[in-house]
């Protein structure tokens, strides 16, 4: 084995132990929190640390087990409507992703990329479950300013927490640094 796949490897096991760790806290919020994983914290994280690809599969493998968590272990009804917000939960989630990783290269310090990408991220995660809800005529209180505030609030300690452990993981060597033009300093 060459330097270069070994390199190449060593990459690849550290973005699958990021992916599955990040992944496995989704769990641990799905379930403490119910419905308010912070999946927008994980869409700003992904654009921030991973290759696209990657980034999508970390997206992606949280909802499903945001929603695994929710229909197994917190008894979520088995109805069109549930299944119908499920899947506007990842459709937002991954929109948040595309929100964030557009900002990401375009910022010219590392704590402006880490605030610029969480801000596009949770604001198109929030439009995007806000048209859903006015496009299927729901008429709860989920996007009042306090249920609102109390999302960013979760998705805010979130992401925080989520940036802290990837500087420990890159100073550990367990992950590489992103590779990013504004790689995370914060």
């Amino acid at each position: 084995m060459t330097n270069s796949t070994s390199a190449a490897t060593s990459g690849t096991a550290g973005s699958g132990l990021w992916i599955a760790l990040i992944a496995g806290l989704t769990v641990i919020g799905s379930f403490a929190l119910a419905c308010v994983a912070p999946l927008a914290a994980v869409a700003a994280l992904a654009a921030l640390t991973l290759r696209r690809t990657e980034g999508l599969i970390l997206v992606l493998v949280s909802w499903i087990v945001n929603q695994a968590v929710g229909f197994v272990l917190l008894s979520y009804p088995h109805t069109p409507d549930t299944y119908a917000w499920g899947a506007a939960i990842g459709a937002a989630s991954v929109l948040g992703y595309f929100a964030a990783s557009a900002v990401v290269g375009r910022t010219g310090s590392s704590l402006l990329a880490a605030a610029a990408a969480f801000a596009a991220s949770f604001a198109v995660y929030q439009l995007a479950l806000y048209i859903f809800g006015v496009a299927t005529a729901y008429a709860g209180d989920s996007f009042s300013l306090a249920v609102v505030g109390e999302v960013l609030a979760i998705n805010a300690v979130a992401y925080v927490g989520f940036l802290a452990i990837h500087r420990a993981a890159v100073a550990l060597s367990l992950v590489k640094p992103p590779q990013h033009t504004a790689a995370v300093s914060a």
